[in-house]
């Protein structure tokens, strides 16, 4: 039987590296990913994960898109304030961009990369990969990739991938208290 294309957004290569083990370990996926994420701010932390993608790829062999189109206007304009609002967005602009990229590219299924994270919120992200899943008519490879979440964290580590310290906006940003993020002026 054929394996299936799938296509993996990838918010950032800690993240993917448990995912694409455990879809390798399941087996039958022809994975490609692809790398959009115009949440990432300001354009230097947005490099920093992007190269670590590009390492990521090369190490397990496949292929990545990019699309770098990156928002900090519109997020500084628009999404300031209630956060519950700003994440809704934040997973439904890169979701549905997954999908609707692996419908017009002829991939069988989609999946995010997001949900290997405890910290984002699993059940609307599942919510909005279903309901884009009807919009584009190509399917949503729903996995409960959180207990690979240390294992594949463990081994970004050791393979020297950039690991971020906050979410990825602007506004994350400001509300991490991760003693070694970096310095960055908006």
């Amino acid at each position: 039987m054929p394996e299936k294309k799938l296509l993996l957004h990838i918010c950032c290569a800690p993240c993917a590296t448990g995912v694409i083990n455990k879809l390798k370990s399941d087996g039958g996926f022809d994975i490609t990913g692809l790398y959009y994420n115009p949440n990432i701010h300001p354009s230097a932390e947005n490099e920093a994960r992007k190269n670590s993608v590009i390492t990521l790829s090369k190490d397990e062999n496949i292929r990545v898109l990019h699309d770098d189109l990156i928002m900090l206007d519109y997020w500084k304009e628009n999404l300031e304030g209630d956060k519950d609002r700003r994440c809704r967005f934040c997973y439904s602009i890169r979701i549905d961009h997954v999908a609707k990229t692996a419908k017009e590219m002829g991939f069988d299924a989609f999946t995010t990369s997001l949900l290997i994270s405890p910290w984002q919120d699993h059940e609307k992200i599942r919510e909005i990969a279903e309901a884009v899943q009807k919009k584009y008519g190509v399917l949503f490879l729903y996995q409960d990739f959180r207990p690979f979440y240390r294992e594949g964290k463990n081994e970004a580590w050791k393979r020297g991938y950039y690991l971020q310290k906050y979410c990825g906006c602007v506004f994350s940003y400001s509300e991490s208290d991760h003693k070694k993020k970096p310095v960055y002026n908006f």
